[in-house]
């Protein structure tokens, strides 16, 4: 997980905690476990209430859906090598060689 991301996650609940985890208008509701009971109950759908519905035809052209895509500027790296074959960070992407997509987000 882009570490950004997860220390954010960390951060809102107090803790380390494994995905997935779901948010609601900003609502921290729980893991799939805790859903999938609200789900039972009769109860997310009036939580989701107001929420917009994705109407897209499928999945970005550019990430397929996934948020993310491989860095242009390393190919995925997170490396950059120099004319004297010194190498360093790519600074446009995160620790795994990924930018967020440009297209959809």
């Amino acid at each position: 997980m882009h570490t950004e991301f997860k220390e954010e996650l960390w951060d809102v609940l107090g803790g380390k905690a494994v995905p997935p985890r779901v948010f609601i208008k900003g609502r921290y509701i729980g893991g799939a476990e805790q859903v999938l009971g609200l789900h039972e109950q009769g109860k997310l759908k009036k939580l989701l209430e107001g929420v917009p519905i994705d109407s897209s035809t499928g999945p970005c052209e550019c990430c397929g859906g996934m948020k993310f895509v491989v860095c242009f500027k390393c190919n995925g790296s997170h490396k950059l090598v120099g004319e004297d074959s010194s190498a360093t960070e790519c600074s446009d992407c995160n620790e795994n060689g990924l930018i967020i997509c440009p297209l959809c987000c």
